[in-house]
């Protein structure tokens, strides 16, 4: 059938289908009491013939469509990556874990928030920065504003996808127009410029080890407000240890899941074990807090042979 011919046709589509529909339950019936064999032969003889101009109809608007579809136009990719990235907008649980898609930062509201396209607030993972009326706040905020303000970075989440005021928790990237410069990690970048200190307390743990260091270099080199604010470096600790004994982040779930460096697997220690305040839990080890012995198990830890 030619294309000239199936376009005249679709205009008839919706009666054929209500005649099919037809055919299809006189047919049944007929099946059903046994009565009028020549008759049911005919009709379905008809509706075959029906359904075969309806399969032709439906295949050549596939074909058709196929044919205006540019295979190799640049400009179709860039209106896929469009909506890619209004799709994070809509949803920003589903920002890329990859630097495939980016987002314009539209504002910047200290040192570790930003806003989003979409009107999402944003959190830098691991950075705590000086509030609003504290020592080295604007120097934090304009450091932030200046690397990232109106630029696309990339988002990417941990374990951790949301704080408790409803922002999205995400390491920021921001891509380099050179192919012989990286990509600049923002996070890392604030916490090595002394704009900012570690935040302790987090589940987040693919690039502890990275952040901790680069806030333990600014510290050591007085770098920002390690130099600039006199009550600062009293407040902070000297260093963070990398092998951190990591707190748990929810107050009820104090049992301890380690991971032995010696060989004996994966072994959880509750509250009243012998040595349960010689365990030491370290996100970085993958090791983590339980609040019931039955998650620890459905997790791979087993009970240690030490707790009665």
């Amino acid at each position: 059938m030619k294309k000239e011919d199936k376009e005249k046709l679709k205009i008839y589509r919706p009666l054929l289908l209500k005649i099919a529909i037809v055919l299809g339950a006189i047919i049944s019936v007929l099946t059903l009491t046994g009565t009028h064999e020549a008759l049911r032969k005919w009709l379905s003889g008809f509706l075959l013939i029906i359904l075969a101009i309806l399969v032709a109809l439906y295949q050549g608007e596939s074909d058709f469509n196929s044919e205006i579809v540019p295979e190799n136009d640049s400009n179709f990719g860039e209106v896929v990556r469009l909506v890619d990235r209004d799709t994070i907008e809509i949803n920003s649980e589903i920002v890329p874990e990859t630097g495939s898609n980016l987002v314009e930062v539209v504002r910047v509201i200290d040192g570790d928030t930003i806003i989003v396209e979409g009107n999402r607030e944003v959190r830098l993972i691991g950075v705590d920065a000086p509030e609003s009326g504290e020592c080295f706040f604007q120097e934090s905020k304009e450091a932030l504003t200046e690397l990232i303000e109106g630029k696309n970075v990339e988002l990417k989440r941990d374990i951790s996808g949301m704080d408790d005021f409803g922002r999205l928790l995400r390491y920021v990237f921001l891509p380099s127009d050179s192919e012989y410069i990286d990509k600049i990690f923002v996070n890392r970048y604030v916490l090595e410029q002394g704009c900012a200190d570690i935040m302790k307390l987090s589940q987040n743990r693919e690039y502890r080890r990275l952040l901790t260091s680069s806030r333990n270099e600014a510290l050591t080199e007085r770098k920002g407000m390690w130099g600039a604010c006199e009550n600062r470096e009293e407040k902070a600790e000297s260093f963070y240890p990398l092998e951190a004994n990591d707190q748990p982040t929810d107050p009820k779930c104090l049992i301890k899941g380690n991971i032995s460096g010696h060989g004996l697997g994966k072994t959880y220690f509750p509250l009243g074990c012998s040595n349960y305040e010689k365990v030491k839990v370290s996100f970085d080890k993958g090791e983590q807090f339980f609040c019931t012995e039955e998650e620890a198990i459905e997790a791979g830890f087993a009970k240690s042979g030490s707790c009665k």
